[in-house]
């Protein structure tokens, strides 16, 4: 809605009336996919839903975004949004200022060099169906007969290029939609991508695209390197490129740019003319991938031919985006802070296989946490060969009432991790006697801080965790010289890494002389920590390093919060609450408190 409809309506329609038509039709724009049926629930219960799950929504942003790790499904996460969006939508007056509703991505990395966007680079609404375009050409139906251009959902990841003069001068991530991160030297790395335009242009020009692995590139790389840092998803391929400081130019060599909008259009009045225009100033537009079409069942029909054919693409794509064509009009219907109400994306379904489970085992993360994995034969899904899938919890396994011997169905959650949708033949249950189904028993709270036996597996990846990045960030310690360290018996627990001498290190076989100097030396270099990032690097469940900061914001140290009565914690947001307790919880363990005795003993607190 622009300003000028905003001033008529206000001169013309009384207050009250005024405001229940705002609302209703700001939350049938911001959310087009949902009903706007309220739940009858209390004022109480519906912030701490709105809570619970803004929270959750940042979470796998930030698994999504910056790690390249979703760890649900898209479908999963637009329910999740959705709701959020009928909640604030009856409750207003709870909408949280920082709410993820009001912001795309997560943000740019600490440490990054941020890049403002020429104007916010915004997501788009979205379901898996067709709901989302239902909903656009509702929209745009008051305005008579108009063009859509349907596009290919490229899966990569979206940049913005700015040129001045004809020059390549800025490449940046999404981010948050106001900033994204840096990737100018990367991005002109990447074959196909202008570093000066050819032809007539105006000086300043600002474009987007999404940036994506070529897929017989990618195959042809992969066929002819033993590396699997780069052996997961296309998309992660791109977005592991465009993060790092000195990618491979090998796998460079598979990026290529998808060109989809052209942010600074002048006098251009539709968007197939701003796309013929990036073609001759030199951009790789491909043309022949924007159709144009008039109803919904155009869109359908595209939809289920690029559907049938998207293993034929050069590039990895999960939907199609259908926006207007006419620029004039985009400008009157405007964009939310999150997504703009001129386009929508279909997506695809998950794709599927049917394989047999051969057994179910546990393994341990940083918490010391059992995860229960299904062991499967393997099948190749979305261009990548699965094994394993994880059940994540007992309570799965009973859900879904599998076993050993089982037929199931799997699933690429964000077309990148397995998952079991469903179990479609299931053998006779007493062959079984129902061991899949029980659970390894949960650990104490205190378990594995040491060495032995039993514990070897939890108390590396305590251990591990400790030592990463998301921990003390000690530099060339990781999983498989820690496993050394230990076998060779010189790293018992946590502390005994402080008392690791070059000598003894240069002993362990793969390790040598100056290796040992430098990984002595990176532990030395974290031997004064901050008593908070202490307890964070030591994985306690539930405890996660934003809330440790948070913590450590509220209490001058570890040992104030330790001293302060429960009742205390009482002013603390919930999660924040359930943080210090934890902490609290562990460290008046018996393997706690040894372990506060044996840091304080080494001076490391």
């Amino acid at each position: 809605m622009n300003l000028y409809m905003k001033k008529r309506w206000y001169y013309i329609t009384p207050p009250p009336v005024l405001a229940l038509l705002l609302f209703f039709l700001i939350s049938t724009l911001c959310s087009p996919v949902l009903s706007f049926t309220c739940p009858k629930i209390s004022i109480l219960e519906a912030k701490q839903q709105m809570t619970t799950l803004g929270n959750e929504i940042r979470y796998h942003n930030r698994l999504y975004y910056e790690k390249a790790q979703p760890a649900i499904s898209d479908a999963e996460y637009d329910r999740l949004f959705a709701r959020l969006v009928q909640l604030e939508g009856c409750f207003p007056a709870l909408v949280a200022a920082d709410s993820p509703t009001r912001r795309v991505g997560d943000g740019v990395g600490d440490g990054t060099q941020k890049v403002k966007h020429e104007q916010p680079m915004l997501s788009l609404t979205s379901a898996t169906g067709p709901e989302a375009v239902e909903a656009l050409l509702k929209r745009v139906a008051t305005a008579g007969e108009v063009t859509l251009l349907v596009q290919p959902k490229v899966d990569g990841l979206p940049v913005e290029l700015i040129y001045d003069a004809g020059r390549l001068v800025s490449a940046s991530t999404r981010g948050d939609g106001r900033f994204g991160e840096n990737v100018t030297e990367q991005v002109r790395e990447i074959q196909g991508i202008p570093h000066r335009l050819t032809g007539l242009y105006p000086h300043r020009v600002v474009v987007r695209g999404e940036i994506y692995a070529a897929l017989r590139l990618l195959q042809n790389y992969r066929a002819g390197s033993a590396e699997e840092k780069y052996a997961r998803h296309p998309r992660h391929v791109a977005a592991g490129v465009l993060k790092a400081q000195k990618p491979d130019p090998a796998v460079v060599a598979v990026l290529r740019l998808f060109p989809f909008e052209l942010v600074t259009t002048g006098s251009v009045r539709s968007d197939r003319a701003a796309l013929q225009l990036l073609s001759g100033w030199g951009f790789p537009v491909e043309l022949e991938q924007t159709q144009t079409v008039k109803s919904f069942a155009d869109v359908q029909a595209v939809y289920r031919t690029y559907l049938a054919n998207r293993d034929q693409l050069p590039f990895a794509m999960d939907g199609i985006v259908v926006k207007v064509d006419d620029l004039s009009l985009r400008r009157r219907l405007g964009e939310g802070g999150r997504a703009p109400f001129w386009a929508a994306a279909w997506k695809y379904p998950p794709d599927t296989a049917r394989t047999q489970v051969l057994g179910i085992n546990w393994t341990v993360g940083r918490t010391g946490r059992r995860t229960p994995i299904a062991e499967v034969t393997p099948v190749r899904l979305g261009g990548i060969q699965v094994s394993r899938v994880s059940l994540h919890s007992a309570a799965e396994i009973a859900r879904l009432d599998i076993a050993a011997g089982d037929q199931v169905v799997i699933a690429l959650v964000g077309d990148v991790i397995p998952q079991v949708q469903e179990v479609v033949g299931r053998i006779p249950r007493k062959s079984v006697a129902g061991s899949a189904a029980r659970e390894v028993p949960e650990s104490s709270l205190d378990a594995c801080l040491r060495d032995s036996p039993v514990c070897r597996d939890q108390f590396l990846s305590k251990t591990a965790y400790f030592t990463s990045k998301s921990g003390l960030n000690i530099d060339g310690l990781g999983r498989g010289r820690l496993q050394k360290l230990v076998e060779a018996g010189l790293v018992t627990d946590i502390p005994s890494l402080y008392l690791l001498k070059e000598e003894a290190v240069a002993a362990v076989p793969g390790f040598g002389m100056k290796t040992a100097r430098h990984l002595t030396a990176a532990i030395r270099s974290a031997s004064q920590p901050d008593s908070f990032q202490l307890a964070a690097a030591l994985g306690v469940q539930g405890v996660g390093p934003k809330t440790v900061q948070r913590l450590a914001r509220r209490f001058s140290s570890l040992d104030k919060l330790l001293a302060v009565e429960d009742e205390q914690l009482a002013a603390l947001a919930a999660t924040d609450r359930r943080a210090a307790r934890a902490l609290r919880t562990f460290f008046t363990s018996p393997g706690g408190q040894e372990l506060l005795v044996r840091f304080r003993i080494l001076e490391i607190l």
